[in-house]
């Protein structure tokens, strides 16, 4: 099981991402160097759940408030970049306003649609805000032997 060496830091402006965007999900994504877990560079990404939603409310029945779709041109351009400095992704971050932290079934079926990481070695972090502050959150990597995420909390 692969997990993300994460700074304060780092967990810091995830942290004020996520509460800058209550009371909608915030969303972004952690790079770091190829080959090695640290994770180190920070892209918070737009979530357009709420224009998906108003332009199709049949397909995509859920606001911002309780899910959170990544903007494609802005992960494209993160992975662009992170490519051309021989980085990698290593972290999916989102939040749960007013929810506790817990990796849903949604969750796992886009972290592992056929019953394996669609992404090996990228690991999934959940922020709980409250009331418009952080009130807890926790890492969420595969575990190849037991075939399920496990979590692993963390301290800001």
């Amino acid at each position: 099981m692969i997990m993300a060496l994460l700074s304060e830091y780092v967990l810091k402006q995830i942290c004020l991402h996520t509460e800058r965007e209550y009371p909608n999900e915030a969303c972004g994504i952690i790079i770091g160097p190829k080959g090695k877990e640290n994770a180190i560079g920070i892209f918070p990404i737009r979530n357009i759940q709420d224009d998906l939603h108003r332009s199709d409310p049949a397909k995509f029945p859920r606001e911002a408030k309780t899910a959170y779709y990544m903007d494609p041109d802005q992960v494209k351009i993160v992975e662009k970049e992170a490519a051309s400095k021989d980085f990698e992704l290593k972290v999916i971050y989102h939040s749960h306003p007013d929810h506790e932290v817990y990796f849903s079934e949604e969750d796992r079926y886009l972290a592992a649609p056929w019953g394996e990481p669609n992404l090996p070695g990228l690991s999934w972090i959940v922020i709980s805000v409250q009331k418009g502050k952080t009130a807890a959150l926790s890492e969420f990597a595969w575990d190849a032997e037991k075939k399920e995420y496990m979590e692993r909390k963390l301290k800001i």
